[in-house]
């Protein structure tokens, strides 16, 4: 299975990979059958990189399940294959979601992202050395680009919730904003920190410790010096 530094993500896209299931079961009409029997079912060998690939991109989006020399298609799969209309839009959205790195990428830049941003986010977040990033990039969006039509778009509260918190001589509004980052503003100083990031809010934490301490002694210094 290909790698993107830390992540796996399958060769295959889903549609493809959807098509040569349909034809497994078609052809067999069980659930449960031996790789081999599979591999001849699609003219493949059962060794060769190519069937190796195929069902390891099954596995990966949850269609399948292996072992013992066996392939089991899993629930999932029959409703990506078989169900009403909004079941397999349903299991379509979560069978690219098993994948890690096409969960993340859809958390963060959405139905759409760009190849420059997927080149990023595998620097920065997968650990991609920069002499691999764009090959693997172009990779990785063209697989994502076609999985993006079975990804159903996010919810968002039509009224976001919305809590005051006191602060010195009037109130601060704190609300998350509709990219899940959320907004603390004050009279002229606003902070907007990533929703469920911790690292981030940790991150603001200390330097805004670190300013109340370098302000505070700031002041120190200058009572003392009026005192003498």
């Amino acid at each position: 299975m290909p790698k993107a530094g830390k992540y796996d993500f399958p060769y295959f896209d889903l549609d493809l990979a959807l098509k040569k299931l349909l034809r497994i079961h078609e052809v067999l009409r069980e659930d449960e059958i031996d790789r081999s029997v599979v591999a001849e079912t699609l003219g493949m060998a059962e060794r060769g990189g190519g069937f190796l690939y195929l069902i390891s991109s099954m596995d990966k989006y949850g269609l399948v399940k292996t072992g013992g020399g066996r392939i089991i298609i899993t629930q999932l799969g029959k409703f990506a294959l078989y169900g009403e209309e909004t079941e397999k839009k349903r299991a379509r959205h979560n069978a690219i979601l098993k994948v890690d790195l096409f969960k993340e990428l859809y958390e963060q830049f959405g139905k759409d992202a760009t190849n420059e941003q997927i080149r990023a986010f595998l620097r920065q977040k997968a650990f991609v050395e920069v002499d691999k990033a764009q090959k693997i990039a172009d990779h990785v969006y063209r697989i994502y680009k076609k999985a993006a039509k079975h990804l159903l778009p996010a919810k968002t509260p039509s009224q976001p919730p919305i809590s005051e918190v006191e602060g010195e001589g009037r109130r601060e509004t704190m609300k998350p904003l509709e990219s899940q980052a959320l907004k603390i503003q004050y009279k002229n100083v606003l902070i907007q920190i990533p929703r469920d990031d911790v690292e981030a809010i940790e991150f603001v934490e200390k330097a805004l410790a670190y300013m109340k301490k370098e302000i505070l002694e700031e002041r120190q210094k200058t009572t003392e010096t009026k005192a003498d």
